[in-house]
């Protein structure tokens, strides 16, 4: 297969709910490469001030079952998504090296002309004497 690759704008929308029930919110707008060769989709943008991590890129990456979430800049970090899987991630920023788990509980990836992008995961930071945080995650673009 061909490598298609275009120059999309992205929506994505991200909602956290940690152990007590409250919800944090986030929309961010931002430009994107899409990309889809080898039966694998990546997608990567910019993150901005909206989300607190201006400067970094965010890569994802999925092959169908395996969904990877990598941030490099001033912060560095390769989370591994998978339903029903729980992986071992690091997270380095500029204040030391963090552990974190993942445990997958929903990935969705279509793209026919609309990118829908979604998935639901358990964060875990070690040391954190709370249970883990819901992580759910929407990403929307219209492509061409």
């Amino acid at each position: 297969m061909n490598a298609l690759n275009s120059t999309i704008q992205v929506k994505v929308i991200s909602q956290i709910i940690d152990s007590s029930g409250e919800k944090t919110d986030m929309t961010l707008y931002t430009p994107a490469t899409y990309k889809h060769e080898h039966n694998k989709a990546f997608l990567m943008y910019e993150e901005t001030e909206v989300s607190g991590m201006e400067g970094v890129k965010t890569l994802l990456s999925y092959d169908g079952k395996v969904l990877q979430i990598k941030r490099f800049g001033h912060l560095n970090s390769l989370l591994r998504v998978e339903v029903g899987e729980t992986y071992e991630n690091t997270y380095k920023t500029q204040y030391g090296l963090f552990l974190m788990k993942t445990t997958g509980k929903k990935i969705k990836w279509t793209d026919s002309g609309h990118l829908n992008i979604e998935f639901h995961y358990l964060l875990e930071i070690e040391g954190d004497p709370n249970p883990p945080s819901e992580v759910h995650i929407i990403i929307e673009a219209e492509r061409e």
